[in-house]
Formats: C-alpha cells, sequence, structure tokens
C-alpha cells in the first residue's frame, strides 16, 4: 500500500492520492513554506507478522535554505 506525506511548516498530511497530496504540496510551496512531499510504501511481512515501511522523498522546497 502507497500513501504520500506532505510535511509542511505546520505538521504533515496523509494522501492516499498523488494528485491531491501534490496539489496540497503545490499549496504549501506558492505559501512560501518549507515543504516535504514523501511516498510512504508499506509492506506486510507475513513471517515476522509486522509491518515495514519504507519512504522516498519526491520534491521539497526550503524557503530559508538553498536547494541541494
Amino acid at each position: 500500500m502507497k500513501r504520500y506525506r506532505v510535511e509542511c511548516n505546520f505538521g504533515c498530511k496523509y494522501f492516499d492520492n498523488a494528485a491531491e497530496a501534490f496539489a496540497y504540496f503545490k499549496k504549501c510551496k506558492t505559501r512560501n513554506r518549507d515543504v516535504e512531499i514523501w511516498v510512504v510504501t508499506y509492506c506486510y511481512l507475513e513471517k515476522a507478522n509486522r509491518i515495514s515501511a519504507t519512504q522516498e522523498l519526491l520534491d521539497y522546497s526550503l524557503s530559508n535554505l538553498p536547494k541541494y
């Protein structure tokens, strides 16, 4: 299962839909806020009876630090 997390100055929001997540990301970006968008992939490990999660940074915008 994939979810998108948008972290902003005021906390984070989770989205199931990529279009909604990127729209919120762009909204925060136009308001000159520090913002990041991540894709989080959850995987159920049946043998261990656990859930594993990996995350990948898709894009970010920082108002105070330069983009590298």
